[in-house]
């Protein structure tokens, strides 16, 4: 089986217990992640193929990091040792009206260090059959951006699928930047993960109204992103939460034709990475040629599972999703 290719950043998240905020000797929990390992991880479970192309410090962390990635069965010979730190960020998780809270510490990190004449992309290309990528992958660093359009206009030449994820982190990169550097990516993409931020056309600056636009708005702007950019098919989510703290999600695919999906609700243990599982759902369900309707639905499902788990990413088989579409009474008809 050929390999889905995955381009990012690897992360580690420190998190206080017990809704706590960071403090001088709090209790915390580690975990290994980042959005790209996240996925790998997940497509590992649904038995699906990864292989991360990365950066890693050469020290003992560097080892132990590489080493969670082979135990998920990830193919790790195309990881670059170099640089001296893995990104970290902290996650205070909120509770009631208190809101969650993120905070950063990812500069010189080793992924941001990495030089494209360290790269041979006929390696990282061996045995591909996709390839998947973020925006957070762009804004982390502006030698991103060489680089890997580097390794997506040879994947492009060989035919290899590309998908694109839009993942925009404001502490990151600005809108008007990442408006436009997304916009240039999302031009050798064929597939996209998010509606924004991305130009709809040159006088498009400001964020468009997701949370307040309708189906039939959503359905015009993918309409036209998906033909400016020659996508072969876009999707989107959007979350709603209720007094009682029950998140609603529903998905939206446009390939051939426009689809929304049944709406799912559940309780939330814990959100992180659900976005991740979200992309690795429909990123399964493409692989094996599956139509708008099946992408939309299993990929809706695996991000609605993961909220149900700790931890950065989930493993789970394929017939776990599928559980939730077919049996959970929590479905909204």
């Amino acid at each position: 089986m050929k390999k889905v290719l995955l381009i990012g950043e690897p992360l580690i998240r420190i998190s206080p217990l017990h809704h706590l905020e960071l403090s001088d000797g709090v209790d915390a929990k580690c975990f290994f992640g980042g959005s790209e390992v996240n996925i790998a991880c997940t497509l590992q479970g649904f038995g699906q193929e990864a292989k991360m192309f990365t950066a890693l410090p050469q020290n003992s962390l560097g080892d132990r990091f590489s080493t969670f990635l082979s135990s998920h069965g990830i193919d790790t010979s195309s990881i670059l040792r170099l640089g001296d730190r893995i990104g970290l960020y902290y996650l205070e998780e909120g509770f009631g009206c208190r809101t969650s809270k993120v905070y950063y510490d990812r500069k010189f990190s080793s992924f941001s260090s990495i030089d494209e004449r360290s790269i041979s992309t006929e390696d990282v290309l061996d045995g591909v059959e996709w390839i998947h990528f973020s925006g957070i992958t762009l804004a982390v660093a502006a030698s991103a951006s060489v680089w890997l359009k580097k390794i997506l206009t040879v994947a492009k030449s060989l035919h290899i699928p590309i998908s694109f994820d839009l993942n925009w982190r404001s502490s990151l990169i600005e809108i008007r930047e990442a408006k436009t550097l997304f916009s240039e990516f999302a031009s050798l993409a064929d597939y996209c993960f998010g509606i924004e931020p991305l130009l709809q056309d040159p006088d498009d600056w400001t964020l468009f109204n997701r949370e307040g636009a309708s189906e039939e708005e959503l359905e015009h702007r993918m309409s036209i992103l998906k033909k400016k950019y020659s996508l072969k098919g876009i999707f989107h989510t959007i979350r709603q939460v209720d007094s009682n703290g029950t998140h609603t999600y529903q998905a939206y695919g446009l390939m051939e034709t426009f689809y929304s999906s049944k709406a799912l609700r559940t309780q939330v243990l814990q959100r992180v990475g659900s976005g991740d599982a979200f992309v690795a759902g429909a990123l399964y369900q493409l692989l094996r040629g599956k139509g708008v309707k099946d992408v939309t639905d299993f990929a809706l499902a695996s991000g609605l599972y993961k909220c149900s788990l700790e931890g950065d990413f989930m493993v789970q088989p394929v017939h776990n999703i599928y559980s939730i579409l077919g049996e959970a009474k929590d479905v909204i008809r």
